[in-house]
Formats: structure tokens, C-alpha cells, sequence
């Protein structure tokens, strides 16, 4: 067994130090639900919140005591009117005003004028559809060792399934999907040959060779296929979503006062933490040992907690502070482009480290007068162009967007014509990052925008 001794350099993160990093890298739904965990551990931690929505309640009960001061009819059928608004309102909170696709499928079920074994094999698959509209991999394999089914009972009761609105529910795949709307729209028979037969052909827009295999005009394979388009691939769309509701609350805003650009950070939506004044009196009054240590060890965290938001609050305010100098002209024109910007950059400008910008900006948004933009989409890679020396890929992005749309739809470009025409502007690009930057996009290739007389 050999012994030996080496000496080796880590960085260890304090306990209170992880806590800093943690507290910045938080958005402001998650700092405000951290405040409420941090006073329900630490008794010295209380919090204090005025929103916005307590203001209004204020001004409309002023408002409400004026109109009552004054013995004119008109303004009490007006309080009237708003009380029963308020009442409507309250009585709406937690009312779904739309309904989920897997309940919409339920309740069509039950009112079908079928056996009752067969409504629960339904119910059962209703259960077992996704929010797209396609049925789950395995449902059917499962009902039918749930429920015994033999022969074709089955494929009976998925006709019945597939019978439900919306068209090309309880689908099993894309084709099938299609099909089913097809079928119920009496489509031509050209239009589902074209379906189960050249499905893979028609994701690629080879409308030639479609026609071609089928011995029709162009013309008509073309009629067949707006039939196709006119579908919907995934039924369940526009459905209540089973999965809950993220919203997003705006970190930073950025308003324009008198030709400036004004930064702030939103601290009204979270709560302000203080430390209690009950249990300073009580360390200072003469309390037992034990409980001036248990106190004393409390206010030391209290203490750190509170300057560690203070500094999240300075450190993001800074940052983008910083973002929004560099991005001036995106926040001044109405059509003004994202420049080349790296985390680098902004880490010299706060002389800190990169880490800290990238935890300053992480999960975190900004409102502007052109809408609400994750920090984050600020930065972007530089590319060299002729003409400004650098380029960011937004504004490279934006220009392969625009190209495309004013492309004539019969002779569309290509990724080597799109790279072509940036390289005659003076940037520097290689078709392949073309091609990557229009697949981020969702754009299709040449092939698959062409269109045909």
C-alpha cells in the first residue's frame, strides 16, 4: 500500500456565500415565495407588501365614500352597478372558462346512446388522450386487457372514439389523424391516396413526384393537397391546458422620460423584509441566555438574508443598467436591432466576473415599450460585416426573414443563394450557419416553401 501526500487548491463555497449566489440568481416569482419561506423559519423576519391591487381597493372605497356623500340618485345606481360588477367578478374567480379536451371528450360520452361497458371502455381512453388529441401509446393494448375485449369490439369502439369532435381525436399517429378529418369532410379520393400512400413525400413538398406516381396534372395534386393543409394535425389545440399556467413577471422595466431611458427594478411585486422590533427589545431588556443566543444566531441571519436581496437588487439593477447603454438603439427605434453583446462585456463594464452577470440574468425578464424580452435575448454572437465591422445573428436572422418573405414562392432561395446575397452585403457567413439560423427560425427549406400554379 503506497502512501503519498499531494497539495491541492478548491474553492469552497460558505454556507452563506451559496445562499448569496442563490438569492441572486432568483426571479422575482421566486424571491417573493423564498421571502414567505425565510419568515416562517426565522421569527426576527417579518415581511410587509403594498401592491398596486391594494392602492386601487383604496382610491375605488374613496370614490365610493364620495358618491354616498352626495344624495344624487344617479351616483348611488352607479355604486349599485359597480357592486354588482364586483360581485360577478368574485363570483368568476376560479372558473374555468374553458374546458379541458379530456373533459369536452367526457361529456360527449355520456350522452351516447350506447351500453354502459362501452361507455367505460371510452371513458377509459378519454382518460388516456393526449392534450394534442392523439391517443396514448399502449391505451388500447391496455383497455383491452382491462375490459376483456375480443375480436373486433375494439376497433369498434375507437370508430366511436375517433367519431367525437374534434375532428381526429383518439388518433394513434399523423396519418390516421388526417385520414379521420378527410373521411368526415367527404375529401376527394385523390386527397386520401395522397395521405396514405405519399404522407412523407408531402412533408417534403415533392409535389412532382406526387403527381407524377399518381398520373394527375400538377394542378390537380395541388387542389388535393390545400384539401390535406386545410386539417388540423393536432386536434386537441386550442383545448384548456391540463398543465398549470406559468406566468411571467417583468424583473426590470425600461421607459422612455423626456428622450432618456429610465432602468428600474421591480421591487414593488415582492414583499420588503424587516427585522422585529419585539425581539431586539427583548435581547436588549435582559432575556435568559439561552434565548439571547437563539435570538442573537436568528438576527445574524435575518441580517444576512435582507443584504444579500439588497444586493440582488443592486446587482441586477446594474446589469441592466449596462444591457440597456449597450442595446441603446433597440429601446429607442421602434425598428432597431440587437447588437453584438456578450456576458464578457458586460462583466468589464461592473468589473465583476461572467458568473455573476449570468446569474443576474438568469430567469429574469425586462418590459419595454416593444414588449416583454427575457434578459438573456440581449446577448448575441458577433459576426464581422464590412460595413459596421461587427453584426450581431438577431439582426442576421431578421435579414434571412425578411429575403424570405419577399422571395418569389415560385422560385424560392436557397441556403447557398441566402448566403450569397449576406456575403454580397458584406457579412461574413457559411451556408451552414444560414441554414441553422433558418431552421431556429422554423422555416422551411427551398424545397418545402416552393408552391406551385
Amino acid at each position: 500500500m503506497d502512501l503519498s501526500l499531494q497539495l491541492a487548491q478548491k474553492q469552497i463555497l460558505s454556507q452563506r456565500m451559496q445562499q448569496s449566489v442563490e438569492i441572486l440568481q432568483m426571479n422575482t416569482i421566486m424571491l417573493t415565495e423564498y421571502i414567505h419561506e425565510l419568515t416562517q423559519e426565522n421569527p426576527l423576519l417579518e415581511w410587509q407588501e403594498v401592491s398596486d391591487e391594494q392602492a386601487v381597493k383604496e382610491d375605488k372605497l374613496l370614490r365610493k365614500l364620495e358618491w354616498l356623500e352626495e344624495a344624487d340618485e344617479q351616483n348611488r345606481s352607479m355604486y349599485r352597478v359597480e357592486q354588482e360588477d364586483e360581485r360577478d367578478e368574485r363570483d368568476s374567480i376560479g372558473k374555468r372558462e374553458r374546458e379541458s379536451l379530456r373533459e369536452y371528450l367526457l361529456f360527449q360520452i355520456n350522452i351516447l346512446n350506447v351500453d354502459e361497458g362501452v361507455k367505460c371502455v371510452l371513458r377509459f381512453l378519454a382518460e388516456s388522450t393526449e392534450e394534442s388529441g392523439y391517443l396514448e401509446k399502449g391505451a388500447l393494448e391496455a383497455a383491452e386487457k382491462k375490459y376483456h375485449l375480443k375480436g373486433n369490439c375494439s376497433e369498434d369502439i375507437m370508430g366511436l372514439l375517433q367519431s367525437l369532435d374534434p375532428p381526429g381525436v383518439g388518433a394513434r399517429s399523423l396519418q390516421e389523424c388526417l385520414l379521420i378529418q378527410l373521411k368526415q369532410k367527404n375529401a376527394s379520393p385523390i386527397a386520401i391516396i395522397m395521405v396514405e400512400k405519399y404522407l412523407s413525400d408531402l412533408a417534403k413538398n415533392r409535389m412532382s413526384y406526387v403527381a407524377k406516381q399518381m398520373r394527375v396534372t400538377l394542378e390537380v395534386a395541388q387542389d388535393a393537397f390545400e384539401e390535406i393543409k386545410n386539417c388540423e394535425p393536432k386536434p386537441g389545440r386550442g383545448f384548456l391546458s391540463e398543465r398549470p399556467v406559468e406566468y411571467i413577471l417583468p424583473d426590470v422595466f425600461v421607459q422612455k422620460q423626456e428622450g432618456e431611458l429610465l432602468v428600474t427594478v421591480n421591487s414593488s411585486s415582492s414583499p420588503r423584509l424587516f427585522i422585529s422590533q419585539s425581539y431586539l427589545k427583548m435581547l436588549r431588556e435582559g432575556a435568559s441566555d439561552e434565548a439571547k443566543e437563539f435570538i442573537s444566531n436568528k438576527l445574524r441571519q435575518a441580517e444576512w438574508a435582507i443584504q444579500c436581496i439588497s444586493k440582488r437588487e443592486s446587482t441586477l439593477l446594474e446589469t441592466a443598467k449596462c444591457i440597456v447603454n449597450h442595446q441603446e438603439e433597440f429601446f429607442i427605434r421602434p425598428d432597431g436591432q440587437i447588437r453584438p453583446l456578450r456576458l464578457a462585456d458586460i462583466a468589464e463594464c461592473m468589473q465583476v466576473h461572467e458568473s455573476t452577470v449570468s446569474r443576474a440574468v438568469r430567469d429574469k425578464y425586462l418590459q419595454c415599450d416593444r414588449g416583454i424580452f427575457p434578459l438573456s435575448s440581449f446577448f448575441s454572437k458577433a459576426l464581422s460585416s464590412e460595413e459596421t465591422g461587427t453584426i450581431s445573428a438577431d439582426s442576421i436572422q431578421q435579414k434571412i426573414r425578411l429575403m424570405i418573405e419577399r422571395e418569389n414562392k415560385m422560385k424560392p432561395y436557397s441556403d447557398r443563394e441566402l448566403t450569397e446575397a449576406l456575403q454580397k452585403e458584406g457579412i461574413q457567413i457559411s451556408r451552414r450557419t444560414v441554414a441553422k439560423y433558418r431552421e431556429g427560425m422554423g422555416i422551411a427549406g427551398a424545397s418545402g416553401r416552393k408552391r406551385y400554379e
